[in-house]
């Protein structure tokens, strides 16, 4: 047996990791941690160390502007958390997905990572990163100036932040830029500055040296339509001075390049080579070929402008080895996302049928009793919210005890499974059945009324006669017979899929006492149904 301390120790990483991935405190220190989870993971096949592992080493990676180790830590690390059911961690890594695949140029498939976390959090009941992909979609739709959609996602980022206890401050720093920013695009200046000023008023407290960076670059651009020259060359100024220290190229990229854009319009080429030559050394490092195009499309301009046609020549020759290049990298991303897709949908595959074991009966195939509970709670909230009738039979083998007793258990399981053959045969769109136990067996009908719900159930009863299963110790015939209670009625409030299961087994019960072979329908007073066929 594994020793408890070593148990222990696994949780100190996971603790550790945890606590040093906050604000960038140590990411040496959360890469060590989980290398150990992930050999320990590896040791013993567990789905849920290896996702996590996995997870926080891309996380560490992106912090650090190493994108391929990232998006390689993170490809991995999808399919573990997918399996072991992390689906908010799962969720962040369809975000950090998203975010580096739009760093390659892959708009439209980082749209789909954006749109899969968004649908892990919905069917999960996730809320701590929505509101992160609600400003990433949002943002995603600016750049391509579908200006009203990005609104939209801005402000239902906000409608979440608001609903979210203990929200990051920072999250609403980045809802009001990019709705100042959106505004701004859009021409109206006005919104723009209201916006501005809840940031000063709200947020300014709580900026971080990137916050600080991330607003200014909206405000030199603000300032330069609105005129302001002088507040545009104090942002920019304020700008150079923050932008000397580590930077989150994947975070900060578009803003300062959209600020180098400002820069070339107003012939700040120091601002403009000051910034470039901050990026282009992390943008080398990360090995990321379609940053390094969109900066040396700025070099470009600047050639073009200034007539320097000896540079722009080469440039221009340069840009094309980088189109193809990042043509390259765009087929390799597809390729590995398609591989990611590949293994996410075989390990669902073989959660649904974990699921389908789950709720099937072995003996049968039939429904077992978890599958029972839940439809038949589903069913009646359903008729209760439409006014549709529902019935609910239970019915049993007559004299199963005495037929297994004396032709053996093996004989009985045998029996057992041709009367669920017949109750399969009988179900569709408005009839489920299921094992409820032993020799017993439910049925539940769904907008039926009496004549017709009796004539099916007549047809099962008939069925099962027509297996001419001999029993010789049944006191109702000489073959296999069953008995049936139905109850049926409309679900009113306060009515529970107990309601009408406890009926049709005091229905049953007046079956038995009659002689059995038979049917008896009543509702849910107990009171007998008339039916006429």
């Amino acid at each position: 047996m594994e020793s408890q301390n070593r148990k222990d120790r696994v949780e100190d990483w996971i603790q550790d990791v945890l606590r040093y991935r906050i604000e960038d405190k140590d990411k040496k220190r959360v890469l060590a941690r989980c290398a150990d989870i992930e050999a320990y993971g590896q040791e013993k096949n567990d789905s849920r160390l290896l996702g996590f592992a996995f997870f926080y080493q891309g996380e560490a990676y992106y912090a650090e502007n190493k994108i391929e180790e990232m998006f390689s830590c993170i490809a991995k690390a999808v399919g573990y958390l997918n399996q072991s059911g992390q689906w908010e961690l799962l969720a962040r890594a369809y975000n950090l997905m998203a975010i580096t695949l739009i760093s390659k140029g892959n708009a439209p498939v980082a749209l789909d990572y954006y749109l899969a976390g968004l649908r892990c959090c919905k069917e999960h009941g996730i809320t701590g990163i929505v509101c992160s992909i609600n400003i990433n979609v949002g943002f995603l739709y600016m750049q391509n100036r579908v200006y009203r959609e990005a609104q939209r996602y801005f402000e239902d980022a906000y409608a979440v932040w608001c609903e979210t206890k203990n929200a990051r401050v920072r999250s609403l720093i980045m809802i009001y830029t990019n709705l100042a920013t959106c505004y701004m695009l859009c021409g109206d200046l006005e919104k723009t500055e209201e916006y501005i000023e809840k940031i000063e008023k709200e947020c300014e407290p709580e900026f971080t040296e990137m916050d600080y960076t991330y607003v200014e670059c909206m405000k030199a651009r603000y300032f330069h339509r609105a005129g302001k020259k002088e507040l545009r060359d104090e942002s920019i100024s304020r700008i150079g001075k923050m932008i000397g220290g580590q930077i989150r190229v994947l975070d900060l990229f578009d803003d300062l390049y959209a600020l180098c854009e400002l820069a070339i319009e107003i012939e700040r080429y120091d601002v403009l080579f000051d910034i470039i030559d901050q990026l282009e050394p992390i943008v080398v490092r990360a090995k990321m070929a379609y940053m390094g195009k969109k900066l040396l499309s700025l070099k470009i301009m600047y050639y073009q402008k200034n007539d320097m046609r000896e540079e722009y020549v080469k440039g221009v020759s340069r840009f094309y080895e980088l189109v193809r290049i990042t043509e390259e990298e765009s087929r390799k991303m597809i390729s590995n996302m398609l591989k990611i897709r590949t293994s996410l949908e075989r390990a669902n595959e073989s959660n649904a049928i974990l699921t389908q074991k789950s709720e099937t009966d072995q003996l049968t195939g039939l429904a077992n009793r978890y599958r029972l509970t839940e439809y038949s709670e589903n069913i009646t909230e359903r008729c209760l919210q439409t006014g549709e009738i529902l019935s609910v039979e239970i019915l049993d083998i007559d004299y199963f005890k005495q037929y297994n007793d004396n032709y053996g258990h093996q004989t009985g399981d045998e029996c057992i499974r041709k009367i669920a053959d017949c109750i399969k045969r009988l179900q569709n769109e408005k009839i489920f059945g299921a094992r409820y136990g032993g020799d017993e067996f439910i049925i539940i009908y769904r907008g039926m009324n009496a004549e017709e719900v009796y004539e099916k159930a007549d047809q099962l009863r008939q069925d099962i006669l027509d297996l001419n299963l001999t029993h010789a110790y049944s006191e109702a015939a000489k073959t296999v017979t069953i008995s049936q209670g139905i109850c049926q009625d409309i679900p009113v409030d306060g009515n529970k899929s107990w309601d009408f299961l406890h009926v049709a087994d005091n229905l049953l019960y007046r079956v038995k006492k009659k002689g059995r072979n038979s049917i008896c329908i009543g509702n849910l007073h107990e009171e007998d149904q008339q039916v006429e066929l």
